[in-house]
């Protein structure tokens, strides 16, 4: 027996949140969230509604933007987040840039996760590894930017791993994640 305390192994769920948080917010990064020459923004699809004859007392209907998508950029994002946790990948994968995904699973197979080689491999893992360190999908989101073309967003997750700033960008029908994210804490 020995007089030594026994040296306890960190459990990997707790090691898994914090890289996987890291990942999720720094590993993504492609460039400044403020630098409008470093976003790409993808044209949106829009579909007109059909056409409403006003009546004399009502105001003509509001035009939306063109290339506004339905829903705000903090729904987008929590959308994302229930489905990346669920998985629902189809999905998750849906509200991320193909560069995003690709730089998330870039930065996933180089901290040495074998088998992740595109997006539904990616969330279908790291919703496992969240689920195995009991993270919730809870975070806070406050909006800070919204344009036609982008949206910057300040993300706090609840378990209180990681926060960061999230920037969106028009996808088809609903924001996107973008690989324009920084980790802040």
């Amino acid at each position: 027996m020995s007089l030594l305390p026994a040296v306890r192994r960190p459990s990997s769920r707790w090691l898994a949140a914090p890289l996987l948080g890291a990942v999720l917010l720094a590993g993504c990064t492609g460039g400044e969230p403020d630098d409008p020459a470093s976003s790409a923004a993808t044209p949106s699809t829009t579909t007109e509604a059909p056409s409403v004859e006003p009546t004399p007392s009502e105001p003509p209907p509001a035009e939306a933007a063109p290339d506004a998508p339905a829903g705000g950029p903090e729904e987008s994002f929590l959308t994302w987040l229930a489905a990346s946790r669920a998985p629902d990948v189809d999905t998750a994968c849906a509200y991320m840039t193909p560069e995003l995904a690709q730089s998330m699973v870039d930065e996933i197979t180089s901290q040495g996760f074998p088998g992740i080689t595109d997006c539904a491999s990616l969330i279908t893992m790291t919703s496992g590894l969240f689920a195995a360190a009991g993270q919730a999908s809870e975070a806070t989101v406050e909006l800070r930017e919204e344009a036609a073309d982008r949206a910057v967003l300040h993300v706090v997750y609840v378990a209180g791993t990681s926060c960061g700033t999230v920037v969106l960008q028009p996808g088809d029908g609903h924001w996107v994640l973008s690989e324009r994210a920084r980790a802040e804490c």
